[in-house]
């Protein structure tokens, strides 16, 4: 009973709170201190971190329930000492699976994960990636002295590479005993981090329509300064709609509000830094939720904007 209850516990976590960055807190290339007193170079700072658990699976046997709470180990890394119950210890053969809200991942030369793994002990886990939570890649085992991993490990051929906003660690059973069974983690950051912005289309449109509102202007201003830390990347903007309506309208609105999305965007960032553009519908083909009430439709009426950058950003700052 007990296992069933966290389970449900961690996945009602995942759904209602999430460590998510506002876009006036985003603080790009950042240093983050390890338990060896060295420091890992993350690019896009403290937005690059998993900030959603939805699931999580307790190993058997598991830790105890003060190390059990699954969104410890969302958003920046906060571990202070062991035992200071700031990471989720998966239990032994535990399984979480995080999402990426507020940025994604993709494979660059090099590591493109970095793992906080913290403890006395440093336990194995498998690394399997998603770009949609359906279709699974194994990239490999985490173990050692080791906290990070290249996706480039799984040989993926090149025509499906992909953006990737979905993890899956499973604790493998190395060190099955003590208060902090299993994998203890703190946090998952990426290294190849691609930046994803969010925007209500009810912030944007009038219902229906494909005209920047007065109260989108300010919001896309917001998102000039962000993106202009940036010197250069590939931009794509994506509209979505819920499923109202067929799916040629659907298509059509969708593209018609990239589009204009993509003027303004453009038109504020000129001369801020060296970007391409590009606009593409979805329709509701790409619900993040079910379009079952009012209240979800509206989370699907939206426009994401990613911000890929330029290879230079990944680079580590010297003298540092």
């Amino acid at each position: 009973m007990r296992k069933i209850l966290l389970l449900i516990i961690g996945m009602l976590i995942g759904i209602t709170a999430t460590a998510q960055v506002p876009v006036n807190l985003i603080k790009f290339k950042k240093f983050y201190r390890l338990k060896n007193q060295s420091q890992v170079f993350i690019p896009l700072g403290n937005v690059a971190f998993a900030d959603t658990l939805i699931d999580f699976r307790e190993g058997n046997p598991p830790a105890l329930p003060e190390y059990s709470n699954p969104q410890a180990a969302a958003g920046e890394p906060d571990y202070e000492k062991y035992l200071d119950q700031s990471y989720l210890s998966l239990g032994c053969q535990g399984q979480i699976t995080a999402v990426f809200k507020d940025n994604g991942f993709i494979d660059i030369d090099g590591p493109d994960l970095y793992f906080f793994e913290i403890g006395p002990s440093i336990e194995a886990f498998k690394v399997e990636i998603s770009s949609d939570n359906k279709t699974w890649i194994n990239v490999g085992k985490v173990d050692g002295g080791t906290s990070q991993i290249d996706i480039a490990r799984a040989n993926i051929p090149k025509e499906k590479e992909a953006i990737y906003y979905y993890i899956r660690l499973t604790d493998l059973a190395s060190f099955c005993s003590g208060p902090t069974a299993g994998a203890d983690i703190d946090a998952i950051g990426t290294v190849g981090g691609v930046l994803k912005l969010n925007v209500d289309a009810n912030l944007l449109f009038d219902t229906d329509k494909y005209e920047l509102k007065e109260t989108a202007l300010k919001k896309l201003e917001e998102f000039k300064k962000v993106i202009s830390q940036i010197p250069k990347a590939d931009i794509i903007i994506s509209g979505h709609t819920d499923s109202d309506a067929d799916d040629k309208y659907n298509y059509i609105l969708g593209k018609n509000r990239a589009d204009a999305v993509e003027v303004y965007i453009h038109e504020i960032l000129d001369g801020k830094g060296d970007y391409t553009y590009k606009t593409e519908s979805y329709g509701e083909t790409q619900p993040i939720v079910e379009n079952n009430s009012e209240k979800n439709k509206q989370k699907n009426r939206r426009v994401e904007i990613l911000v890929l950058p330029d290879k230079e950003f990944y680079i580590r700052p010297k003298n540092n």
